[in-house]
């Protein structure tokens, strides 16, 4: 993770997040769960509704250790 950008508008606060390198298979899900309650806690304390994750990554990837896991959860042989 590089970078979180914060916005509050229309009363809502909205994360902008930014990671160099992500993993797809084990990074991906958790990360996103965190930042949501960290963003859920902020709003609360600030008095605002929770608003929009917006995420980008200059590298999505997964490890090969995980392909075979990736394809038995998508179905794919």
């Amino acid at each position: 993770l590089r970078g979180i950008d914060t916005r509050i508008r229309y009363g809502k606060l909205h994360f902008m997040l930014y990671f160099r390198s992500w993993d797809l298979w084990a990074g991906f899900p958790s990360n996103l769960a965190g930042l949501q309650l960290l963003k859920e806690y902020m709003a609360k304390e600030i008095g605002v509704e929770d608003g929009e994750i917006i995420a980008s990554s200059k590298g999505l990837h997964i490890y090969d250790y995980c392909w075979d896991l990736a394809k038995t959860r998508t179905g794919r042989k």
